[in-house]
């Protein structure tokens, strides 16, 4: 595992927990007796934190990519979590199916489909993300395999963003969603970039990025999450997309390859006599 990888997560996780610290005092704060939404400081600073965050993440992205070309690459070529991720994304998976279960419960109550299909692909989401990690701790090469996984995730990002934009919209107050919006946006266009790394159209600079601000703003929209099914999927987000960005910042040391020996030339002709090609017959 790369310095600059461990170095990228610490200090994204510092801005994270200063975000959410900052982001509680807003909520506890930003609506009058009214239900409307005040301006106050703390939503200024956790604005300005956040910018910071994706101007950080950016350079990082930018300064990575520019150092690998940004040219489309395969999973293969990153250094796996070993088994430490497979441990990571098995708690994850566990937590997913928790929160499945919770919105398997909340669809018996109120018999809302969109609950079911959530919690059924938040089982499948967390199982890919599990199958990930599984292929790179033995080293397979299962590019198949790899591309389901990783679509089922991609998925359920999509899906759960579908589903809390249906029940959010209306809500008059959006400075209590926006950040949910906007970590569902990164988490669903990282799962696509980690995807792409299956079928060798994996951009270093694009999934860093996407992946970076999936941890930042994941554990932002943790704060003040009414719905424990919810809890549980940002949880689960942060730490998978910690593990890809950590993975993403690993590349494998390559070596280069060999130049090909130059042949052999005969020796020079002497002045005044013409070279004869050798498969020349005498007359």
């Amino acid at each position: 595992m790369k310095k600059t990888g461990v170095v990228f997560i610490l200090i994204t996780l510092l801005l994270s927990a200063a975000a959410m610290l900052l982001r509680k005092l807003e909520l506890a704060v930003v609506l009058d007796g009214d239900g409307l939404a005040v301006f106050r400081w703390e939503t200024a600073a956790v604005i300005g934190l956040s910018v910071l965050a994706a101007l950080f993440i950016l350079f990082i992205a930018c300064r990575f990519g520019k150092k690998a070309g940004d040219k489309p690459i395969f999973a293969e070529d990153f250094a796996g979590l070993g088994l430490p991720g497979v441990l990571l994304a098995a708690l994850c998976l566990l937590a997913q199916l928790y929160g499945a279960w919770l919105l398997f419960r909340a669809w018996k109550t109120g018999r809302e489909t969109l609950y079911l299909i959530l919690a059924v692909m938040a089982g499948l989401g967390g199982a890919g993300w599990f199958c990930l990690r599984l292929e790179a701790w033995k080293e397979r090469s299962g590019k198949g395999a790899r591309l389901l996984a990783g679509s089922l995730v991609t998925l359920f990002y999509c899906f759960w963003l579908i589903v809390y934009y249906r029940y959010e919209a209306p809500n008059p107050s959006l400075i209590l969603t926006v950040y949910a919006f906007l970590a569902l946006c990164a988490c669903s266009l990282g799962a696509y970039s980690v995807t792409g790394g299956a079928v060798g159209r994996l951009k270093p600079r694009q999934a860093i990025l996407f992946c970076g601000l999936g941890v930042y703003l994941s554990l932002v929209a943790l704060v003040g999450e009414e719905l424990p099914a919810y809890r549980f999927f940002w949880g689960a987000a942060a730490v998978q997309f910690a593990c890809s960005a950590l993975t993403l910042l690993s590349p494998l040391d390559r070596p280069a390859p060999e130049a090909e020996p130059a042949q052999e030339e005969g020796p020079p002709a002497e002045e005044g006599e013409a070279s004869v090609p050798e498969e020349a017959g005498e007359e």
